[in-house]
């Protein structure tokens, strides 16, 4: 998930499971913060990390409602490519979340 740093270009990317102690980019800081509107759950069928393609397990996902504790990242308005292309590999094998960029 991501947001815009107003006029430096710079964004924020909000982690809400492994991104929070295992990154794989680089940032400027990071800091503890809470994502209103979505929570934590068991909602992403997956066969990469659980199950097979006959029969998917569930991995940890964003469902709507709540809220979340995680970690937000701020990155470097120069990393941007880089970084999106990475979490989008990492995250975005499954295709269940919307591309913000």
């Amino acid at each position: 998930m991501f947001a815009l740093d107003g006029a430096s270009g710079d964004f924020w990317v909000f982690g809400y499971g492994s991104l929070m102690w295992n990154p794989g980019f680089a940032h400027e800081e990071a800091v503890k913060a809470r994502l209103f509107g979505y929570h934590r759950a068991l909602c992403i069928h997956s066969h990469v990390y659980r199950g097979t393609p006959q029969r998917s397990g569930l991995v940890m996902g964003l469902d709507k409602g709540g809220s979340c504790v995680g970690m937000a990242f701020r990155v470097a308005a120069r990393e941007e490519e880089a970084v999106t292309r990475y979490l989008h590999e990492r995250d975005m094998m499954n295709y269940v979340y919307r591309d913000l960029k």
